[in-house]
Protein backbone atom coordinates (compact mmCIF):
# COMPACT_ATOMS: atom_id res chain seq x y z
CA UNK A 1 0.00 0.00 0.00
CA UNK A 2 1.29 3.31 -1.10
CA UNK A 3 2.25 5.51 1.99
CA UNK A 4 -0.08 8.63 3.10
CA UNK A 5 1.33 12.07 2.05
CA UNK A 6 0.61 14.62 4.72
CA UNK A 7 -0.17 18.31 3.20
CA UNK A 8 0.61 22.03 4.31
CA UNK A 9 0.56 24.98 3.45
CA UNK A 10 3.58 26.54 5.78
CA UNK A 11 6.57 24.53 6.90
CA UNK A 12 5.42 21.86 10.14
CA UNK A 13 8.38 23.00 12.84
CA UNK A 14 8.51 19.08 13.44
CA UNK A 15 9.63 18.76 9.48
CA UNK A 16 13.16 21.47 10.67
CA UNK A 17 13.79 19.72 13.97
CA UNK A 18 13.56 16.45 11.49
CA UNK A 19 15.55 17.52 9.18
CA UNK A 20 18.59 19.68 11.13
CA UNK A 21 18.77 17.29 13.80
CA UNK A 22 19.15 13.96 11.86
CA UNK A 23 19.93 14.39 8.01
CA UNK A 24 22.45 17.36 7.50
CA UNK A 25 24.17 17.84 5.38
CA UNK A 26 22.41 16.02 2.82
CA UNK A 27 18.63 17.75 3.62
CA UNK A 28 20.21 20.93 3.54
CA UNK A 29 18.95 22.43 0.61
CA UNK A 30 15.34 21.19 1.28
CA UNK A 31 15.84 23.04 4.77
CA UNK A 32 17.04 26.13 3.77
CA UNK A 33 14.18 26.19 1.13
CA UNK A 34 11.58 25.89 3.85
CA UNK A 35 13.51 28.72 5.85
CA UNK A 36 13.38 30.52 2.86
CA UNK A 37 9.53 31.01 3.21
CA UNK A 38 10.48 33.12 5.94
CA UNK A 39 12.00 35.72 3.70
CA UNK A 40 9.65 38.40 2.37
CA UNK A 41 7.74 36.72 -0.50
CA UNK A 42 9.73 33.41 -0.07
CA UNK A 43 6.46 32.12 0.29
CA UNK A 44 2.70 32.33 -1.61
CA UNK A 45 -0.55 30.77 -1.18
CA UNK A 46 0.44 28.13 -3.54
CA UNK A 47 3.30 26.76 -1.36
CA UNK A 48 2.44 23.20 0.15
CA UNK A 49 4.74 21.34 2.14
CA UNK A 50 4.36 17.39 1.27
CA UNK A 51 5.82 14.29 3.91
CA UNK A 52 5.46 10.85 3.78
CA UNK A 53 6.90 8.26 6.18
CA UNK A 54 7.01 4.26 5.53
CA UNK A 55 5.50 3.54 9.11
CA UNK A 56 2.71 5.79 8.34
CA UNK A 57 3.46 7.57 11.75
CA UNK A 58 2.45 11.78 11.33
CA UNK A 59 5.16 13.87 11.36
CA UNK A 60 5.96 14.88 14.88
CA UNK A 61 4.81 11.64 16.32
CA UNK A 62 7.06 10.12 18.78
CA UNK A 63 10.60 12.68 17.82
CA UNK A 64 12.29 10.99 20.67
CA UNK A 65 11.95 7.47 19.20
CA UNK A 66 13.72 5.83 16.51
CA UNK A 67 13.85 9.18 14.50
CA UNK A 68 17.03 8.78 12.73
CA UNK A 69 16.48 5.20 11.11
CA UNK A 70 12.69 6.28 10.38
CA UNK A 71 12.26 5.67 5.84
CA UNK A 72 11.01 9.06 4.90
CA UNK A 73 10.70 11.86 2.13
CA UNK A 74 9.62 15.27 2.32
CA UNK A 75 9.24 18.33 -0.37
CA UNK A 76 8.60 21.80 -0.97
CA UNK A 77 5.90 22.23 -3.95
CA UNK A 78 5.07 25.70 -5.31
CA UNK A 79 3.70 25.70 -8.89
CA UNK A 80 3.09 29.31 -9.07
CA UNK A 81 7.36 29.58 -9.23
CA UNK A 82 7.64 27.99 -12.42
CA UNK A 83 8.75 28.15 -14.91
CA UNK A 84 11.84 28.14 -12.24
CA UNK A 85 12.22 25.76 -9.84
CA UNK A 86 8.92 24.27 -8.50
CA UNK A 87 10.19 21.38 -6.22
CA UNK A 88 12.80 20.45 -3.99
CA UNK A 89 12.50 16.67 -2.86
CA UNK A 90 14.14 14.82 0.20
CA UNK A 91 14.39 11.31 0.91
CA UNK A 92 15.83 9.61 3.97
CA UNK A 93 17.74 6.88 1.55
CA UNK A 94 20.18 9.86 0.45
CA UNK A 95 22.29 9.17 3.13
CA UNK A 96 23.48 5.79 2.38
CA UNK A 97 24.06 5.80 -1.41
CA UNK A 98 25.68 2.41 -0.84
CA UNK A 99 22.20 0.76 -0.45
CA UNK A 100 21.58 1.12 -4.40
CA UNK A 101 24.60 -1.04 -5.08
CA UNK A 102 23.16 -3.53 -2.40
CA UNK A 103 20.01 -3.71 -4.07
CA UNK A 104 21.36 -4.52 -7.69
CA UNK A 105 23.64 -6.61 -6.45
CA UNK A 106 21.74 -9.00 -4.09
CA UNK A 107 18.95 -9.90 -4.31
CA UNK A 108 18.40 -11.07 -0.75
CA UNK A 109 18.29 -7.11 0.10
CA UNK A 110 18.95 -6.74 3.50
CA UNK A 111 17.86 -3.96 6.41
CA UNK A 112 19.69 -0.99 4.51
CA UNK A 113 18.46 -1.76 1.22
CA UNK A 114 14.38 -2.70 2.92
CA UNK A 115 14.77 0.83 4.56
CA UNK A 116 16.00 2.50 1.55
CA UNK A 117 13.79 1.02 -0.92
CA UNK A 118 10.75 2.10 1.54
CA UNK A 119 11.89 5.53 1.60
CA UNK A 120 12.11 5.57 -1.84
CA UNK A 121 8.52 4.57 -1.74
CA UNK A 122 7.57 7.60 0.16
CA UNK A 123 9.36 9.47 -2.28
CA UNK A 124 7.35 8.25 -5.53
CA UNK A 125 4.19 8.74 -3.09
CA UNK A 126 4.71 12.32 -2.51
CA UNK A 127 5.44 12.96 -6.38
CA UNK A 128 2.18 10.81 -6.85
CA UNK A 129 0.33 13.61 -4.20
CA UNK A 130 2.43 16.19 -6.49
CA UNK A 131 0.00 15.24 -9.67
CA UNK A 132 -3.00 15.61 -7.67
CA UNK A 133 -1.26 19.07 -6.56
CA UNK A 134 -0.76 20.40 -10.46
CA UNK A 135 -4.42 19.17 -11.40
CA UNK A 136 -5.77 20.89 -8.87
CA UNK A 137 -3.58 24.39 -8.98
CA UNK A 138 -5.34 25.68 -12.40
CA UNK A 139 -6.80 23.75 -15.56
CA UNK A 140 -3.86 25.24 -17.66
CA UNK A 141 -0.79 23.54 -15.33
CA UNK A 142 -2.33 20.33 -16.19
CA UNK A 143 -2.09 20.55 -19.33
CA UNK A 144 1.77 20.35 -18.44
CA UNK A 145 3.37 16.96 -17.91
CA UNK A 146 6.30 17.79 -15.82
CA UNK A 147 7.37 19.43 -13.35
CA UNK A 148 10.52 21.17 -12.59
CA UNK A 149 12.96 19.63 -9.56
CA UNK A 150 16.12 21.44 -8.40
CA UNK A 151 19.39 20.21 -6.64
CA UNK A 152 17.86 16.41 -6.88
CA UNK A 153 20.38 14.16 -5.70
CA UNK A 154 21.33 11.50 -7.68
CA UNK A 155 21.11 8.82 -5.39
CA UNK A 156 17.66 9.64 -4.68
CA UNK A 157 16.90 10.04 -8.43
CA UNK A 158 18.40 7.08 -9.84
CA UNK A 159 16.14 5.53 -6.62
CA UNK A 160 13.02 7.03 -8.36
CA UNK A 161 14.23 5.44 -11.93
CA UNK A 162 13.82 2.29 -9.91
CA UNK A 163 10.28 3.18 -8.54
CA UNK A 164 9.29 3.41 -12.17
CA UNK A 165 9.90 7.62 -12.27
CA UNK A 166 10.19 9.00 -15.95
CA UNK A 167 12.54 12.26 -16.46
CA UNK A 168 12.01 13.86 -19.48
CA UNK A 169 14.50 16.13 -19.10
CA UNK A 170 18.09 15.43 -16.62
CA UNK A 171 21.03 18.05 -16.17
CA UNK A 172 24.03 16.98 -13.48
CA UNK A 173 25.90 19.56 -11.61
CA UNK A 174 27.95 18.57 -8.89
CA UNK A 175 27.38 20.42 -5.21
CA UNK A 176 30.64 22.05 -4.21
CA UNK A 177 30.34 22.48 -0.33
CA UNK A 178 32.23 24.80 1.88
CA UNK A 179 32.31 25.56 5.49
CA UNK A 180 31.75 29.54 7.00
CA UNK A 181 34.63 28.98 9.28
CA UNK A 182 36.90 27.57 6.26
CA UNK A 183 36.31 30.39 3.50
CA UNK A 184 40.12 32.25 3.16
CA UNK A 185 40.70 35.52 4.17
CA UNK A 186 40.56 37.40 0.67
CA UNK A 187 42.25 40.30 -0.43
CA UNK A 188 40.09 43.29 -0.88
CA UNK A 189 40.08 44.25 -4.52
CA UNK A 190 37.94 47.38 -4.71
CA UNK A 191 39.38 50.37 -5.95
CA UNK A 192 39.29 54.16 -5.75
CA UNK A 193 35.84 54.62 -6.08
CA UNK A 194 34.10 51.44 -5.87
CA UNK A 195 31.81 49.84 -3.42
CA UNK A 196 29.81 47.38 -2.19
CA UNK A 197 26.54 46.93 -2.53
CA UNK A 198 22.95 44.93 -2.63
CA UNK A 199 22.11 44.18 -5.97
CA UNK A 200 19.98 47.54 -7.22
CA UNK A 201 16.10 46.32 -9.10
CA UNK A 202 17.30 47.98 -11.93
CA UNK A 203 20.07 46.19 -12.88
CA UNK A 204 18.75 42.97 -12.19
CA UNK A 205 17.58 42.66 -15.78
CA UNK A 206 21.34 43.77 -16.64
CA UNK A 207 22.73 41.03 -14.76
CA UNK A 208 20.22 38.21 -16.02
CA UNK A 209 21.79 38.86 -19.36
CA UNK A 210 24.70 37.91 -18.44
CA UNK A 211 23.68 34.55 -16.93
CA UNK A 212 22.49 30.87 -19.04
CA UNK A 213 20.53 30.41 -16.57
CA UNK A 214 16.86 31.23 -17.36
CA UNK A 215 15.63 33.43 -14.26
CA UNK A 216 13.01 35.46 -13.76
CA UNK A 217 13.28 39.14 -12.42
CA UNK A 218 10.42 38.26 -9.60
CA UNK A 219 12.66 35.83 -8.30
CA UNK A 220 15.73 36.79 -8.49
CA UNK A 221 14.36 40.40 -6.53
CA UNK A 222 14.03 38.44 -3.56
CA UNK A 223 17.28 37.00 -2.96
CA UNK A 224 20.25 38.05 -1.11
CA UNK A 225 23.02 39.66 -2.85
CA UNK A 226 26.12 41.11 -2.99
CA UNK A 227 27.68 43.34 -5.91
CA UNK A 228 30.51 45.67 -6.24
CA UNK A 229 29.56 48.68 -8.18
CA UNK A 230 31.81 51.26 -10.04
CA UNK A 231 31.98 54.87 -9.26
CA UNK A 232 29.95 55.95 -11.83
CA UNK A 233 27.03 53.29 -10.52
CA UNK A 234 28.33 50.41 -13.20
CA UNK A 235 28.10 46.56 -11.52
CA UNK A 236 31.29 45.15 -12.42
CA UNK A 237 30.96 41.49 -10.15
CA UNK A 238 27.80 40.10 -8.39
CA UNK A 239 26.36 37.03 -6.82
CA UNK A 240 23.25 35.74 -5.66
CA UNK A 241 22.12 33.30 -2.77
CA UNK A 242 19.16 30.96 -4.38
CA UNK A 243 16.32 30.65 -2.26
CA UNK A 244 18.03 26.97 -1.33
CA UNK A 245 20.96 29.32 -0.02
CA UNK A 246 23.29 27.81 -3.27
CA UNK A 247 25.77 30.55 -4.26
CA UNK A 248 24.01 31.63 -7.74
CA UNK A 249 25.08 33.62 -10.70
CA UNK A 250 28.67 34.54 -9.80
CA UNK A 251 30.18 36.82 -12.15
CA UNK A 252 32.59 39.27 -13.14
CA UNK A 253 32.63 41.43 -16.09
CA UNK A 254 35.26 40.21 -18.69
CA UNK A 255 37.66 43.73 -18.17
CA UNK A 256 37.74 42.92 -14.63
CA UNK A 257 38.50 39.37 -14.48
CA UNK A 258 41.51 37.82 -12.77
CA UNK A 259 41.80 40.58 -10.28
CA UNK A 260 40.19 38.42 -7.34
CA UNK A 261 36.53 40.24 -7.49
CA UNK A 262 34.62 37.09 -8.13
CA UNK A 263 36.59 35.23 -4.89
CA UNK A 264 35.91 38.53 -3.12
CA UNK A 265 32.39 38.67 -4.09
CA UNK A 266 31.64 35.07 -2.79
CA UNK A 267 33.05 35.04 0.37
CA UNK A 268 31.27 38.47 1.43
CA UNK A 269 27.93 37.06 0.29
CA UNK A 270 28.15 33.93 2.63
CA UNK A 271 30.00 35.56 5.64
CA UNK A 272 27.54 38.67 5.56
CA UNK A 273 24.37 36.77 4.17
CA UNK A 274 24.26 32.92 4.62
CA UNK A 275 23.02 33.45 8.24
CA UNK A 276 19.81 34.78 6.96
CA UNK A 277 18.89 31.21 6.66
CA UNK A 278 20.33 29.50 9.51
CA UNK A 279 23.78 29.89 11.67
CA UNK A 280 24.67 26.20 10.35
CA UNK A 281 27.86 27.57 8.49
CA UNK A 282 27.45 24.77 5.21
CA UNK A 283 28.11 26.92 2.38
CA UNK A 284 27.59 25.73 -1.28
CA UNK A 285 27.47 25.72 -4.90
CA UNK A 286 25.96 23.84 -7.66
CA UNK A 287 28.24 23.44 -10.60
CA UNK A 288 28.61 22.12 -13.87
CA UNK A 289 30.93 19.48 -14.15
CA UNK A 290 32.44 20.55 -17.93
CA UNK A 291 32.62 24.80 -16.02
CA UNK A 292 36.23 24.61 -14.93
CA UNK A 293 36.12 28.38 -14.26
CA UNK A 294 33.45 27.97 -11.61
CA UNK A 295 35.68 24.68 -10.52
CA UNK A 296 38.55 26.79 -9.90
CA UNK A 297 36.99 29.71 -7.67
CA UNK A 298 35.06 26.75 -6.08
CA UNK A 299 38.34 25.48 -5.25
CA UNK A 300 40.12 28.33 -4.49
CA UNK A 301 37.40 28.65 -1.61
CA UNK A 302 38.37 25.36 0.24
CA UNK A 303 35.57 23.65 -1.36
CA UNK A 304 34.92 19.90 -2.15
CA UNK A 305 32.58 18.20 -4.40
CA UNK A 306 30.28 16.37 -1.88
CA UNK A 307 27.88 14.81 -4.28
CA UNK A 308 25.75 15.51 -7.34
CA UNK A 309 22.61 16.49 -7.98
CA UNK A 310 20.56 17.23 -10.95
CA UNK A 311 17.52 20.27 -12.01
CA UNK A 312 15.12 17.63 -13.77
CA UNK A 313 11.68 17.82 -15.37
CA UNK A 314 10.23 14.42 -13.72
CA UNK A 315 7.18 13.55 -16.57
CA UNK A 316 4.00 13.32 -14.05
CA UNK A 317 1.32 11.91 -16.48
CA UNK A 318 3.71 9.00 -18.04
CA UNK A 319 4.81 8.21 -14.21
CA UNK A 320 1.29 7.92 -13.00
CA UNK A 321 -0.78 7.45 -15.84
CA UNK A 322 -4.28 7.97 -15.55
CA UNK A 323 -6.07 3.79 -15.27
Amino acid sequence: MSPNVEVYTAPPDALARLLASHHLPHALPLLRRLRFTRFPGGITEHTRILYACASGARLGEGEDVGVREEPFAAAYLDFSRGPETEIWLYASLERRPYALAQAASSPAGGADVDREEASAACARAVLEEVKRQRDAYSAERAKVSFVFAGALNETLRLALLNQGLVFEFVSIFDKWIFRLEGLPEVREPLEGGMRWEGVRREDIAFMLSRSKIPRTERTVSLLPSMAVYRDDGTPIAWAFLGPDSSLSSLHCEEEWRGKGFAKAVAVKIFRERLKEYDNDGHCWADVAPDNPQSQRVCGSLGGKVAWTVSWSRIDLDKSFPTP
